[in-house]
């Protein structure tokens, strides 16, 4: 299992192209933690990179990512794609840890700990440790870490700036309703995940994987999301994007399906396009249904 994830995250990433030749900045970006067990909170640990060089007297943003099923937070901080983007981005990436190399949200196979007072302690150590902006962190992850990531948005959506969860929606039973205010949040999927497919699916051992639309009926209720449901022309070929806006929700949230013809994969470029589109100077003019590509 931890091959073959391994190898469906480097194909992922391979849909990038070549790795840009490494600028100084890129060389000095390391780890902040301790080599041996990471930074730790109460109940786990996590791991940091920082924006180099350094802004002077300044906070950065960061991006908390969440590793998919049987990954690390050593992994995390070793993708050289994601720590690429963070650095071009001028933001720390924020690697959280899964205990027991997975996550224990409502639904799901784990029950190792708390996940909710886990992030809020990673939050709180990184703001006190690091020049971090507690205002302007994103939470991203890839399959069950997109999943942690949707949770998240549904219970602690005022703690972040916005979400970016790939391939992994709310799994079974379904939240009745979530925590306000709405949130930004751009989810991205392949049509052709069969490992998470849009519909949900059900396991063996007799846990289900919920629904994306459903998921985003619960986010946004009232039915300003059923658009996104509909038909759209066809994805584009990874890692360029489809994406369509939802209309009509209550508040000024982003929220955006995004879809494309591959299957269980993660681009580390999508983290940035959603990371672009949420976070200021500011996002493009919002048009529904428009066709997007990135980059």
């Amino acid at each position: 299992m931890v091959a073959l994830a391994a190898a469906i995250f480097a194909a992922a990433l391979a849909l990038t192209g070549p790795a840009p030749a490494q600028n100084p900045a890129d060389r000095k970006a390391v780890d902040s933690c301790p080599a041996e067990g990471g930074c730790p909170v109460e109940g786990g640990s996590y791991r940091i990179i920082l924006p180099q060089p350094a802004p002077a007297g300044e906070r950065s943003g960061a991006i908390l990512y969440f590793h998919g099923y049987q990954g690390s937070a050593d992994e995390t901080i070793a993708d050289q794609g994601l720590v690429a983007v963070a650095q071009r981005l001028g933001v720390a990436l924020i690697a959280a840890d899964g205990m027991a190399r997975t996550w224990s949200y409502p639904g799901s196979p784990g029950h190792h700990r708390d996940e909710f007072a886990y992030v809020g302690r990673v939050l709180d150590d990184v703001a006190q440790r690091f020049p971090v902006d507690p205002g302007r962190i994103m939470a991203s992850g890839f399959s069950q870490g997109g999943s942690m990531v949707w949770y998240l948005a549904c219970r602690m959506p005022a703690r972040f700036a916005g979400f970016a969860p790939i391939a992994g929606a709310f799994w079974e039973p379904l939240p009745r309703g979530c925590a306000g205010p709405r949130p930004n949040l751009i989810h991205v999927h392949g049509v052709s995940d069969t490992t998470v497919p849009l519909a949900g699916r059900s396991l063996r051992s007799g846990y289900r994987r919920g629904d994306v639309f459903k998921s985003l009926a619960i986010l946004a209720p009232g039915g300003c999301t059923a658009s996104l449901a509909a038909a759209i022309e066809a994805p584009a070929d990874p890692p360029q994007l489809t994406c369509r806006l939802a209309s009509g929700c209550a508040g000024p949230a982003r929220l955006e399906l995004c879809r494309h013809t591959g299957g269980h994969i993660a681009a580390a470029t999508w983290v940035e396009r959603a990371w672009r589109l949420i976070m200021p100077p500011e996002a493009p003019p919002a048009s529904t249904g428009a066709r997007l590509t990135f980059p």
